[in-house]
């Protein structure tokens, strides 16, 4: 009698799966297979978290430069590469885990539609071309009396190389590590991007991006365990079994409140308050209140992508929109005596 063929995703002779992941015609579901597998892979729509490499050109006040612009929207393509390569790889790992999950089943590499082989090599083609585009930035920048000799965009780009398979690897499956390490991730975005266009890296750029993306990776944490039980959502994920619902709404509280904090210092931060000229970015804290609010009372009544619904908020890309004006004005016309002059600055 010849034996069954090992069920997908198992490795067992005959194992059942818990979800059917085959259509009539026994293929694998969850959507074209091939070319188009791959660039589902990519996760394009995740692209989104890369605006932080943009942030420098607002911040330094050369939003009115387009050649600052050009490199820094190069330098956010590096990181599109990049983080692609990042999800590759983590499907690859996680592929059997993700098999066995109602959603993330239907991923590419879990759903069978791409090989473990082809996903490897798209990441490390990603990985290359993310480096190569790089350091291809980095080349003009080289200058010895830069910070990192010029090079900082193509060394914060490794670090987060270096970071990303870690967390691939090892540290995603440790609570508490596992959100620090997705925080730092866009701090070495910001960083890189602040290196791309020669701008200084200021201390408040690391922890404001620390502080709020901390706060971005815990309501991602609290979705998943939304889906369901605790248990169901450390066979997913191993980091869950050292969270609780309780756990995540504490360290939401914690996280909101530091980014609240870190961000109104650094409006009122005498170094701020000189090298704009004024003390008018404070008009921006309100905004920033109410987009943390409105996010966490958003996410909280969704199990989706938190990045979905970031996507799907009309309102949040209004905040967004009006935070990036009001901000430009202060930077640009702040330092007028007229305007200036309305809040005394005086030590």
């Amino acid at each position: 009698m010849v034996p069954p063929p090992p069920a997908r995703g198992t490795g067992k002779p005959g194992a059942p799966l818990p979800f059917d992941m085959t259509d009539s015609s026994g293929n694998a579901s969850g959507g074209p297979p091939g070319l188009l597998a791959v660039g589902e892979a990519l996760r394009p729509g995740h692209w989104i978290k890369n605006a932080f490499v943009l942030a420098a050109v607002v911040f330094s006040g050369r939003f009115d430069e387009r050649l600052a612009w050009g490199v820094a929207l190069a330098a956010a393509a590096a990181f599109c590469l990049l983080s692609s390569g990042t999800y590759l790889i983590n499907d690859v790992i996680d592929r059997r885990r993700d098999a066995m999950h109602p959603i993330k089943r239907m991923r590419p590499v879990a759903s069978g539609r791409l090989s473990v082989g082809a996903a490897l090599v798209a990441g490390g083609v990603c990985y290359l071309g993310g480096l190569g585009l790089a350091g291809a930035l980095t080349v003009r920048t080289v200058a010895m009396d830069l910070p990192l000799g010029g090079m900082g965009l193509l060394f914060w780009s490794g670090c987060y190389v270096v970071l990303s398979v870690l967390y691939s690897l090892w540290l995603k499956a440790h609570a508490i590590v596992d959100v620090i390490v997705i925080a730092l991730g866009f701090v070495l975005r910001a960083m890189a991007g602040a290196s791309a266009i020669a701008a200084p890296i200021s201390p408040w750029l690391v922890v404001c991006t620390f502080t709020l993306c901390l706060f971005i990776a815990l309501t991602k944490r609290r979705s998943e365990l939304a889906t369901g039980t605790v248990a169901e959502a450390s066979s997913a994920r191993p980091a869950h079994r050292g969270y609780t619902r309780d756990d995540i709404e504490h360290m939401l509280t914690v996280a909101t409140a530091l980014a609240i904090l870190t961000y109104s210092l650094y409006c009122l931060a005498p170094r701020t308050v000189v090298r704009l000229g004024s003390a008018h970015l404070i008009w921006t804290i309100p905004l920033v209140v109410y987009g943390l609010f409105r996010y966490n009372r958003v996410t909280r009544r969704t199990s989706a992508e938190p990045v979905t619904v970031l996507l799907a908020d009309r309102v949040m890309w209004a905040v967004v929109a009006m935070y990036v004006v009001i901000a430009a004005s202060v930077i640009r016309y702040g330092s007028l005596p007229a305007v200036r002059d309305v809040l005394d600055i005086r030590p």
